[in-house]
């Protein structure tokens, strides 16, 4: 039985307003196609981003951030050489590692590059959709290119036994999993989180998964190396939030796509403690 969680609903909020004090500055090396949305998303939720992949820098940017988001979306050699050159001195520096392993599970070059960054780097967190959380975990996924397949999804009815697969993927790494579905799940291998909040109109705009990547990122490098856990539910929470937002937002209106993209921006930018308190929504299964 799935019961709320107001204890981490309050760590959740108090990481928000850490996050905008703070202001960490988040190092992406991130998916060319949405490298826009994830500055933006960082912006408006109150991080800075850098973006920088040239190998004669990528150790010195990485020695001025709070945090390194890894995303491989848009694999190319000196990029995955970027990739590993940033994150170990990353690691050397204790500053979080976010890796996003978009399409693991399609090719055997994004599995393969996956099982180095994993085995290299070691990240602190592993953000990805369901299908990808059970490529990496050794399962069959049906990622179709870089987007979860329908059968992958996590709703209610199949988020306990999903858990396992995100929990054990934790376990293994030492690290926190956060997967996406209609019910987030975010794991540190012990204790497992499930968030409802969302839209999955989210789902039709390109760079979401991204931009919550790169979210989890400012959250992270805000947040005492303790508690990534509950930081990666605030930046899933807070995602969500926005997007179930802009959704009421295009709803009323009777807008698209685009409104909707913007909205998103805005509702990253304008919510809050209240509105949190109002509408976070994160359970725990009853022991």
């Amino acid at each position: 039985m799935f019961i709320p969680s107001d204890k981490t609903k309050a760590k959740t909020i108090d990481h928000l307003e850490t996050l905008r004090l703070k202001k960490p500055l988040v190092h992406c090396i991130t998916n060319r196609v949405t490298i826009t949305e994830c500055a933006n998303g960082l912006l408006a939720s109150g991080a800075a981003p850098i973006m920088a992949e040239d190998l004669r820098e990528v150790e010195d940017i990485v020695s001025i951030s709070q945090a390194l988001v890894i995303n491989i979306g848009t694999l190319m050699p000196l990029q995955i050489e970027a990739m590993l050159k940033a994150g170990q001195k990353a690691k050397s520096l204790k500053i979080p590692v976010i890796f996003d392993p978009v399409g693991a599970g399609a090719t055997p070059l994004r599995d393969a590059v996956s099982k180095q960054i994993l085995d290299d780097v070691k990240p602190d967190i592993i953000r990805g959709n369901m299908s990808e959380i059970r490529a990496l975990y050794g399962l069959e996924g049906k990622t179709k290119g870089v987007e979860a397949d329908a059968s992958d999804f996590v709703t209610f009815d199949n988020a306990e036994s999903a858990a396992k697969i995100v929990a054990g993927l934790a376990e293994r790494y030492n690290c926190v999993v956060g997967a996406t579905g209609k019910i987030d799940i975010v794991s540190d291998g012990k204790n497992t989180y499930f968030i409802e909040n969302g839209h999955e109109m989210l789902c039709k705009i390109t760079g979401s998964g991204c931009v919550l990547s790169s979210l989890v990122g400012g959250f992270a490098g805000a947040a005492d190396r303790t508690d990534y856990l509950t930081a990666v539910a605030a930046a899933f929470v807070l995602n969500g939030m926005a997007g179930e937002a802009a959704y009421a937002y295009v709803e009323k209106t009777n807008q698209g796509l685009g409104t909707f993209r913007e909205k998103v921006m805005d509702y990253l930018y304008l919510t809050g403690r209240q509105e949190m308190e109002a509408g976070a929504k994160i359970y725990v299964l009853e022991k």
